[in-house]
């Protein structure tokens, strides 16, 4: 009997954004054959069927019976408007005042609608802010809570939003930020956590600043949303090498920055470029007579728009597409 050994395509969800049984392949579930990217020909690890070339096994979507559609997790828009943070209320929120000033905290905190959880819903009154991954048809995917302290450091562990309501939905996540994209002309930046892409929303807004949540939530998935965009990945300090493998995948450029500044001492370990912008800013303003309680915009230029030598440049590292 002979043996036919297949070869598949190594970014499944970027060769074929679908099975041919009719289900998404988000989760990457349909393995294309090698040399068949962009048809229904492969192995499906969901359905279990094969779609080999030639093969009459082959259908076309309407031709398989129903299946049964996930119950995913959605908030509503009353949620939304119920719990955004319009007086600036939660601790983080706080904390970007600190750092940067109430101007540039409410753009930020309107740009990616943060939210604040109170005391209703087990929380320290107006304490933990709710980072909403919105997709970019404004589909609400989920509400991710956390706390921190008056230095910007988290408290505890994430929770999340639906779990807080009592729900049993399935959470498929998008990035933080995400809505964005269809809102402005910028290329993309990716960072790890949704505490530094809102700082860097402030302090280098050239890009859409999107957030992945984990360094290990870089996944095809989220990817694909943005794979004809100009993306540039920014990981943290000692993840680069995981997220170079992302960007060869899917054409990204990448940025050094962190394990320059880090091996030049400007930087802790594991820290981010947030952290590095956050160093400046405490660095510098301590050269700063403060006029009023709050940063107006001559004490905030100040700072980021010091001479060069105060700071790298920013694409340092990068490899060009």
């Amino acid at each position: 009997m002979k043996t036919t050994f297949r070869k598949f395509e190594a970014n499944r969800v970027k060769a074929n954004p679908y099975c041919p049984c009719g289900k998404s392949n988000r989760d990457g579930k349909f393995s294309t054959e090698k040399g068949f990217a962009g048809q229904p020909v492969g192995h499906c690890h969901s359905c279990g069927d094969d779609f080999w070339a030639g093969d009459d096994t082959i259908v076309k979507p309407y031709e398989k019976d129903d299946y049964e559609v996930p119950d995913f997790c959605r908030a509503v828009i009353d949620d939304i408007r119920n719990h955004f943070d319009s007086e600036m209320e939660s601790s983080f929120a706080k904390f970007l005042i600190k750092s940067f000033g109430e101007t540039a905290a409410r753009n930020a905190i309107e740009m990616y609608y943060l939210g604040v959880l109170d005391s209703a819903c087990n929380a320290d009154l107006n304490s933990d802010v709710i980072f909403w991954q919105f997709n970019p048809d404004r589909e609400v995917r989920a509400g991710k809570v956390m706390s921190y302290n008056e230095k910007g450091k988290r408290q505890g562990i994430p929770r999340w939003w639906h779990k807080i309501k009592g729900g049993s939905c399935q959470l498929q996540q998008c990035f933080f930020g995400e809505h964005l994209i269809s809102e402005l002309n910028k290329p993309i930046a990716i960072v790890e956590s949704e505490k530094t892409a809102v700082i860097m929303s402030i302090c280098n807004p050239a890009f859409i600043w999107l957030a992945c949540g984990s360094s290990t939530n870089l996944q095809d998935s989220k990817c694909l949303t943005v794979s004809e965009y100009d993306v540039t990945l920014f990981p943290d300090q000692n993840q680069f090498s995981y997220w170079a493998e992302v960007a060869q995948d899917w054409d990204f450029n990448i940025s050094r920055d962190c394990e320059i500044w880090f091996e030049n001492g400007m930087i802790e370990h594991k820290d981010d470029i947030a952290d590095y912008y956050l160093k400046l800013a405490e660095i510098v303003s301590a050269e700063v007579v403060k006029t009023d309680p709050d940063w107006n915009q001559e004490e905030y230029d100040s700072i980021f728009n010091m001479p060069e030598h105060y700071r790298s440049d920013i694409y340092t590292g990068r490899t060009p597409k």
